[in-house]
């Protein structure tokens, strides 16, 4: 909406330009150089210039800036360094990297967290919201956390073509669809960007437009830690893995509308993933088998923790009652706060760091024995596997610290051919179903729900709307 990134990630997943109006890289993909376009400016009229993003890439580094570690800075770790960073031109910038990145346009995309352009000077982190000053297609008239915003034109848009239906538009947060569908259907909202594949499927057709879009391996991620408490045993990991019914959560919980079946890899949702990795599936037998051999015949107790909302609470009730058949009691310790902030979510402990093992369960992301955490969906895999599955990630809820699931990333990272990217891509499956850091049953698919007066309304997987074709028809 207010933000704009060097490039954009469309619905379909591939990358169009926005900022940078094109992008070369050199043969190893170690450099990266990328054009600005001329005459761009921010939406409070000031002009948008290389400076502007060099400021942007180098300023989550420097802990003057972001008053401690930025959350930012993990999209970078071990591939990128602020003096990597050089204004070339006034319309270039070149990013020289640690190592050959294939991907590397995704991580200066709408799919890098917190990567929007912003001014040189200026404070990216909590407190940006007041003023919301960036170069995307609509401006901040009025924010309120976890309520509502509301948007109008931005005047300087960069893009002429940008001629949208509306002069303003308000996004508002539910955290339930009993809250919001009724308002769809009583006409008090135009349109749904998430919606739970049952509750679609029950409007009628004839008012309403459903629509999907594919997530590659965003979603709900269960993460069962390695390094501290019940699951330090790989042997109960997967003991509990094999406890999950997937065909039958899709097809009855999901309806066959809201995801299609994964192998606990952020890999199956790409075409780099090889399909000859053998399916994971429900098996009790082997489950308790394995329970036998780590020692724990008869199951524990541990706590789920993860915060309120309608996808997750299906995924933990999942969960609980699968894992109870081998004998694991899980008790659940749901966050309500409006998007768990108030427990799930504080980031105390942060970051998640090889070597450090935090003795104690908080019911926060990163020190929760079991916890759901969901993920936007991104057009490449490189994200999850640099921040949740490598030991070095900062996102790593199971703290995995494997030198052969490193091994297999850096792998993967550096690929530049599609047969390259296979095989790295196999053994990282490979290396998930032994190891089993995460419970990922569904790729996922967004439901969206448009009245059928209203056109034009797109979302790519990583969440993001993109009003900048609606009309009301």
């Amino acid at each position: 909406m207010v933000g704009e990134w060097l490039c954009y990630q469309k619905p379909d997943g591939l990358l169009e330009a926005r900022v940078a109006e094109s992008w070369t890289s050199s043969s190893d993909a170690k450099q990266w150089v990328f054009k600005i376009r001329q005459g761009l400016k921010f939406n409070d009229g000031s002009a948008l210039t290389a400076d502007d993003v060099v400021y942007t890439f180098t300023s989550i580094f420097d802990k003057t800036i972001t008053k401690g570690v930025s959350r930012s800075k993990g999209n970078y770790d071990n591939i990128l360094e602020p003096k990597g960073v050089v204004k070339v031109d006034a319309n270039t910038v070149q990013f020289n990297l640690l190592q050959a990145v294939a991907n590397f346009p995704y991580f200066v995309s709408s799919a890098a967290y917190g990567m929007c352009i912003i001014k040189k000077g200026a404070f990216g982190g909590a407190g940006w919201e007041k003023t919301m000053i960036s170069a995307g297609p609509w401006k901040m008239v009025s924010h309120v956390n976890t309520e509502t915003t509301v948007y109008e034109k931005n005047p300087y848009y960069w893009d002429t073509k940008f001629n949208p239906g509306f002069d303003k538009v308000e996004l508002i947060q539910y955290l339930s669809a009993a809250t919001a569908v009724p308002l769809l259907k009583t006409g008090k909202l135009d349109y749904i960007a998430a919606l739970e594949a049952a509750d679609a499927l029950a409007l009628d057709k004839s008012k309403f437009n459903v629509t999907t879009t594919k997530m590659g391996a965003g979603g709900l991620h269960a993460h069962m830690r390695s390094n501290f408490g019940p699951f330090q045993d790989k042997r109960v990991r997967e003991a509990a893995a094999l406890t999950i019914d997937r065909v039958g959560y899709i097809k009855g919980v999901l309806k066959g509308l809201g995801g299609v079946i994964a192998n606990d890899s952020v890999m199956d949702a790409y075409p780099s993933a090889d399909k000859s990795v053998p399916q994971r599936k429900q098996d009790l037998a082997r489950a308790k088998a394995l329970m036998k051999e780590a020692g724990v015949p008869n199951g524990f107790k541990v706590d789920l923790s993860s915060w309120a909302r309608d996808d997750i609470n299906k995924y933990a009730k999942l969960i609980k009652t699968s894992f109870a058949k081998i004998g694991i009691k899980v008790n659940l310790v749901i966050d309500g706060s409006d998007g768990g902030s108030a427990v799930y979510y504080t980031y105390d402990p942060y970051p998640s760091k090889p070597g450090k093992v935090n003795q104690f369960d908080n019911h926060s992301w990163l020190a929760s024995n079991l916890g759901i955490t969901e993920w936007s969906g991104r057009g490449v895999p490189d994200t999850y596997l640099m921040r949740e599955y490598r030991s070095t990630g900062d996102w790593s809820g199971c703290m995995l610290d494997s030198r052969e699931m490193d091994a297999a990333v850096d792998a993967y990272l550096q690929a530049l051919s599609a047969s390259a990217k296979k095989k790295a891509s196999k053994k990282i499956q490979e290396v998930s179903l032994a190891e089993t850091p995460y419970l990922i049953v569904n790729t996922a698919i967004n439901v969206t729900a448009a009245r059928k007066t209203v056109t034009g309304m797109e979302i790519n997987g990583m969440l993001q709307i993109d009003c900048r074709k609606a009309k009301e028809v």
